[in-house]
Formats: C-alpha cells, sequence, structure tokens
C-alpha cells in the first residue's frame, strides 16, 4: 500500500532548511525531493530516487535528513562545490 506523500520542513544546519517531500514511485521506489533554503532565500533544489526501500526506511531517511551523512555530502556539494 502505496503512502500518501510526506511534506516536512527541517533545519539541516545553521541558515540551512529543507522543504521535504517523499512520494511513491509506481516502480516500487520513492522520490525523496529537497527545496532548499539559506536564510529563508530558495538556495536550490535536488532529488533522490531511493529503490529497495521499504516505507519505514524512506520515511525515516526523509524525516533525518541532517543526520544521512550520504545526503548531506550531496547537497553540500551542490550548494559548495566539492569538498575533501
Amino acid at each position: 500500500m502505496a503512502i500518501e506523500p510526506v511534506s516536512l520542513i527541517t533545519a539541516l544546519e545553521n541558515r540551512l532548511k529543507a522543504a521535504i517531500n517523499l512520494t511513491a514511485m509506481s516502480d516500487d521506489g520513492w522520490l525523496l525531493s529537497l527545496k532548499l533554503m539559506y536564510d529563508g532565500e530558495p538556495a536550490g533544489e535536488l532529488s533522490f530516487n531511493l529503490h529497495g526501500y521499504s516505507e519505514d526506511e524512506a520515511l525515516q531517511i526523509a524525516k533525518d535528513v541532517k543526520n544521512n551523512h550520504f545526503l548531506m555530502r550531496e547537497i553540500d556539494e551542490y550548494l559548495w562545490g566539492e569538498s575533501d
């Protein structure tokens, strides 16, 4: 059973926030979309396909983006370029 889309806003770090949307896709995957805001201004949009994740796992990722090292690294690289 597919969940209804989940939308939430979360602080990621310091002045960076994200509007997060999690949507079930037709191929048993999930689309995690992030609209980034820095100091309240739009800073960009990213999306990730979560294939092979259960509904509970996808929800946990959406609710805890700031503690997901892979996602935070991708956000940092998107906003400020590659870092060492």
